[in-house]
């Protein structure tokens, strides 16, 4: 019986295991180790005997040895360093007491965490460095996402709220769905994990990835959990008896789990979505992006001309959102980084309208494109989802 889970992502450990499975096959390999998708070389001939992790309470006197914390921030380091191993809590614990600033320590503990989610290869630790703010448009998604804050609250189970379960956010490309998932984490004050399917089907067993990496999200939990176009992960393939296997898995772990996992997940194509997913229990909500309206479009230009320095009142802002029909928040952030290229080239000074307008007509929009596809699209949207914009003056390409 070995612990070895600080070295299994050496190739050299992965190979004398896989040597040693193979000389031994009348005997089990037993792996001492938190949970863990193992490398599938010996996925088959090995066995996780799940190392126990300590629970809030001794979390909670282990910040009482190393830190004592006075300033009211304990709960929120015991919410830092669940799914830590004891060894791993007591370093990350250690390197924050050198740290004045609660945040800051508070920031080392969670970058523990992260080298703690690299046990499992369909799991990732994101910088939550996008706040609501940032995102132009989507009032009512926003300001739903501002009301689940309360649901966090302690009280609020002796209320009789339940937690929050998450959102499914359809829509059209490049129209913040991605972004909005991101900034998510940062209005509920949580950290933000990002499952990758990809990882999943790549694993010598993708029911086995896909059982271990949820056990592990709810290990570390509340956190938010991303899941970026889900379509491609989950949609319909009746012909693959894995892939049915773990989407019947991990729709029952969006069901049944009980762990405070709030799970932001988007999808492009719609049509790829199997029924059973948007299935209420499973999400609060399902909420569709269309293209943004010409006031959503003047928010998002703003928000791009603020990213790079420039104040957006000098800009004709509303008169340029008027005249992107069609366009999407991507698109218009392309238009911003193609003027600045033009100015740049041309050596001027400054910034102006001309170069946003010349930018702009060296672009077609998707839309354009895929007239067909996105009107389809939006038709999906306003019959089966919550619209995510509180400005209900959508476009209409096929009509004046």
């Amino acid at each position: 019986m070995l612990d070895l889970h600080p070295w299994l992502t050496e190739p050299r450990v992965v190979r004398a295991l896989r040597d040693l499975c193979a000389a031994k096959r009348d005997l089990p390999l037993v792996l001492v180790m938190p949970m863990a998708t193992l490398p599938p070389e010996i996925d088959r001939d090995a066995r996780v005997l799940p190392l126990p992790l300590p629970d809030a309470e001794t979390l909670g006197a282990l910040i009482d040895a190393e830190l004592a914390r006075t300033d009211g921030t304990r709960d929120a380091f015991v919410r830092a360093a669940l799914g830590l191993t004891f060894d791993e809590a007591r370093r990350a614990f250690r390197v924050a007491r050198s740290v004045p600033d609660a945040d800051e320590a508070l920031a080392r503990v969670i970058d523990e965490k992260r080298g703690a989610l690299r046990r499992n290869a369909c799991l990732e630790l994101v910088d939550a460095d996008v706040t609501l703010g940032d995102v132009g448009g989507l009032e009512v998604l926003k300001s739903w996402l501002r009301s689940r804050v309360l649901a966090f609250d302690g009280g609020a189970r002796a209320f009789g709220l339940a937690e929050p379960r998450g959102m499914l956010v359809c829509g059209v490309q490049g129209c913040g769905k991605s972004l909005v998932s991101k900034a998510t984490a940062r209005v509920l004050s949580l950290p933000l994990v990002r499952l990758d399917f990809a990882e999943v089907f790549a694993a010598g067993s993708p029911e086995h990835a896909i059982h271990e990496a949820t056990r592990a999200v709810e290990a570390v939990a509340p956190v938010v959990l991303w899941v970026d176009e889900i379509e491609k992960g989950l949609g319909a393939d009746a012909g693959d008896a894995r892939h049915a296997r773990v989407f019947g898995a991990f729709l029952t772990w969006l069901q049944e789990r009980r762990a405070p996992v709030f799970v932001a997940a988007t999808a492009n194509e719609v049509e790829r979505l199997p029924p059973e997913l948007a299935r209420r229990g499973r999400f609060d909500e399902v909420f569709f992006v269309d293209l943004p309206s010409p006031m959503e479009r003047a928010q998002i230009l703003a928000v791009h001309l603020g990213r790079r320095g420039r104040d957006a009142a000098e800009f004709p802002v509303a008169e340029l959102a008027r005249e992107l029909e069609h366009w999407s928040g991507a698109e218009i952030e392309q238009m911003v980084d193609g003027a600045l290229f033009h100015a740049y080239a041309q050596k001027q000074t400054e910034l102006t309208g001309e170069h946003l307008r010349a930018a702009a007509r060296e672009l077609i929009p998707l839309a354009t494109l895929y007239e067909e596809k996105i009107q389809a699209l939006r038709t999906w949207g306003m019959n089966r989802a919550r619209r995510a914009s509180a400005d209900r003056r959508t476009l209409d390409l096929f009509g004046d």
